[in-house]
């Protein structure tokens, strides 16, 4: 018998059209606004030297994850708490129904250089709310959080559950999310809003890459870059060879790249500034690190500087030989994340991100090739991902979507980020940025705009509204 979805008739949209149409936002608008704030505060960073089996990812995450805690049990929801990997906050359906999960992170990445604000002050300025994670994701998270609040206010649940479920590791490994699927099994539908309007539907594969060798080089120390995901927004270096300063201060002023150089003792320091950019945008950015060697091998022709510099200059892979365009889902991207020399021992962690048509062991072994004679280590593979489109539930986003934006022309899409839709079956990304709006994930100065979030919050309680009434009959 064939499965068909409607929306259950005795609880249907239209019963509370007039809800939907004129929703009092004024009550939940100021307090949701604070809430970003006071989240964004919290610099909730992973951090190895504070792990304990309460608190797997670090004293700042766990920190956040228990301010939104006591936030919930405030507000009268019902807590669910998986040891410190995630927390769900839920509304049971109102019949034995499906279960529908609206998955955001508290985990952040470091913030960089570069930054006008105070990346963990939660400025509030200019119609815009500032920091690490007002886009990525703590905005989007206090959104979904009071558009569930708004439901169980005004008694709004449907037959299916609803659960805000909240990770704490997407930004690295996304094993916080593997070990809630674990515990709770996976949902009927998932979405979170860590992408783009209308919604991505699938995601590019992501690698993540350790590679390590011991080489004669000019640089004594070099240190580039903040996070494997994030474009290097600024990198330093010593080098032998102070001689050279003039040449290295002539080829910095006709490169057009900003930066520093002086002389310390008896080395010569090159300070390059970057911009830090989301490693599966990277034309959004530009790599300090890959400036620096640019730098380097121009000037000293330094054998590392070449080989490091030819195989990462192009940020969609043609110097290491693996440059992929698959139409559907767009070109690979290649990130020199981070890059650490010191004593002659060189090591690097590199971020790809891969459409279908190629795969981890291909890649690996073109890399290999690429940077002989350095080791190559896999550390991280997720291939990519598709959830069907016309699933009642995705033309259920977007409908909602279409309906308070009047934005009909945006077509679902494809995208190079890395989300929790990998960890979870049937997941697609559901805002919070349109196409056509500045994204700022990973970067200085990140911030989310004020009037924005009042149309986000009417999207995210009328579309949990819809997926928690859609029925199968």
């Amino acid at each position: 018998m064939q499965n068909v979805f409607q929306t259950d008739k005795s609880r249907n949209l239209e019963q509370h059209k007039d809800i939907f149409e004129s929703m009092e936002i004024s009550p939940y608008f100021q307090i949701m606004i604070k809430g970003i704030s006071e989240l964004v505060k919290i610099p909730t960073l992973y951090d190895e030297t504070a792990i304990s089996p309460s608190e797997p990812y670090g004293k700042k995450v766990s920190e956040g994850l228990e301010w939104i805690k006591k936030t919930a049990l405030k507000d009268g929801f019902e807590i669910l708490e998986f040891d410190g990997h995630v927390l769900a906050i839920r509304i049971k359906g109102t019949s034995s129904g499906k279960r529908i999960d609206v998955v955001s992170h508290v985990d952040v990445v470091e913030p960089g250089e570069g930054w006008n604000h105070n990346p963990f002050k939660g400025d509030i300025q200019n119609g815009y709310i500032y920091g690490r994670g007002t886009q990525d994701m703590k905005g989007p998270l206090m959104v979904t959080y009071y558009a569930l609040k708004y439901i169980k206010d005004h008694n709004l649940q449907g037959k299916n559950e609803i659960r805000i479920v909240i990770g704490s590791d997407e930004e690295r490994t996304m094993g916080d999310m593997r070990y809630y699927i674990t515990k709770a099994g996976e949902p009927d539908f998932a979405f979170t809003p860590d992408g783009k309007f209308p919604l991505s539907y699938g995601e590019k594969g992501a690698l993540m890459w350790h590679i390590q060798a011991s080489m004669d080089t000019c640089i004594v120390k070099l240190a580039g870059g903040v996070q494997c995901n994030v474009v290097s927004p600024s990198a330093v270096a010593f080098l032998d060879g102070s001689e050279k300063v003039e040449n290295y201060r002539k080829e910095l002023l006709n490169s057009g790249y900003r930066g520093e150089i002086s002389i310390e003792g008896e080395l010569l320091k090159i300070t390059v500034h970057g911009r830090a950019a989301h490693a599966g945008r990277p034309s959004d950015g530009c790599n300090a690190t890959v400036q620096l060697l640019d730098l380097i091998q121009r000037v000293s022709q330094d054998s590392l500087a070449v080989m490091l510099y030819h195989c990462f200059s192009d940020p969609y892979g043609t110097g290491a030989g693996i440059y992929y365009d698959m139409e559907s889902m767009g070109k690979l991207t290649l990130n020199l994340g981070i890059l650490i020399i010191e004593n002659h021992t060189v090591t690097a962690d590199i971020d790809c991100r891969y459409p279908y048509g190629t795969d981890s062991f291909y890649l690996t072994q073109k890399l290999k090739e690429a940077l002989e004679p350095f080791s190559v280590e896999l550390k991280y593979d997720d291939k990519p991902t598709i959830t069907d489109i016309s699933s009642p539930y995705v033309q259920t986003l977007l409908t909602t979507y279409r309906r308070i934006t009047g934005d009909t022309n945006a077509e679902p899409m494809v995208s190079s980020g890395v989300t929790y839709s990998k960890a979870i079956r049937n997941c697609v990304a559901f805002g919070p940025m349109k196409e056509d709006e500045l994204l700022l994930a990973h970067q200085a100065d990140e911030k989310i705009e004020i009037n924005k979030i009042k149309q986000l919050f009417m999207v995210y309680t009328e579309a949990m509204y819809r997926l928690s009434n859609l029925q199968e009959s």
